[in-house]
């Protein structure tokens, strides 16, 4: 297992921010996005990494499935350990979803990597906390797109560290306000972004919408937005967690709203739903040469 410290990170000249005059080199999961809506197409995103029995959220073991599923984004929660390693944990605490207990502020990766991870009804599994890198190693093999959600990560480090794993092709970044969307691409502004519904806000700091998908949250649909967005080039993406309720109808509705990013909790009900794993990834593949 390879680790990378922060400090060494921070040594890399990636973190120079890119010049007004500089071409956008957009990355693959971007130039995806143009496509999807292009072709109609509704993706998936398992939120912290798709768990279900047996399977811990933010684990190996359930980003390893996804694929099977034909499911192309899995959204994982980045955090970074007191001696600078970046691992996936949702919790500030290790009470919910490890077998150890207790905050985790000022934990190094030794007091971490031992952990056992639990699954969201609380029984024990194999499965370890893994690294960030971990993570990306396991994308490269399956086709997967990390989405990162940054839990106690800068944007100058995060970008800094997908410089130097090479993985602009391999992420996705979630930016909840204007100003972590403007920080991230002053950096890198081909590095796709989720960030939020203020087209005007975005541009005036700067913001690649280009490189962007609309986050629309987690409320009632409204198609005639999301057309709105698409006739200006505009990809967006909702969260059914909400309405999640064991049938097709909250997937099926995000697709004819033509949706291009469909988060969820229940993978395996959504991905039967948008015509299961042979016809996702057929979409995927088209998409993705």
């Amino acid at each position: 297992m390879r680790l990378v410290p922060i400090a060494a990170i921070a040594l890399l000249a990636a973190c120079t921010p890119v010049s007004d005059d500089a071409p956008v080199d957009r990355a693959a999961p971007a130039i995806a996005m143009d496509c999807f809506r292009e072709t109609g197409a509704s993706m998936l995103a398992a939120h912290r990494g798709g768990p279900s029995e047996g399977y811990p959220e933010n684990a190996l073991a359930s980003l390893r499935r996804l694929s099977t599923l034909g499911v192309l984004y899995a959204e994982i929660d980045v955090r970074r350990s007191a001696d600078g390693v970046f691992y996936l944990l949702h919790d500030d605490s290790l009470d919910r979803t490890t077998s150890g207990t207790g905050p985790i502020d000022g934990l190094t990766w030794d007091d971490l990597s031992g952990l056992r991870l639990d699954d969201n009804d609380g029984y024990p599994t194999s499965s370890q906390i893994p690294t960030l890198i971990d993570a990306l190693d396991l994308a490269r093999s399956t086709d997967l797109i990390l989405n990162l959600d940054l839990k106690s990560v800068t944007a100058e480090e995060i970008v800094a560290f997908i410089h130097q794993q090479d993985a602009r092709d391999l992420v996705a970044v979630i930016a909840y306000t204007v100003e972590d969307a403007a920080a991230i691409h002053a950096l890198d502004p081909g590095l796709l972004l989720s960030v939020p519904n203020d087209r005007q806000a975005l541009r005036r700091a700067g913001v690649n919408l280009e490189a962007s998908y609309i986050w629309m949250g987690t409320g009632p649909l409204d198609p005639r937005a999301d057309t709105t967005l698409g006739n200006l080039g505009l990809e967006t993406s909702v969260g059914l967690f909400r309405r999640e309720n064991g049938s097709s109808d909250p997937y099926l509705e995000a697709r004819d709203a033509n949706i291009e990013l469909i988060a969820v909790d229940d993978v395996e009900t959504a991905s039967r739903a948008l015509g299961g794993g042979a016809v996702l990834r057929e979409q995927i593949d088209a998409c993705t040469p």
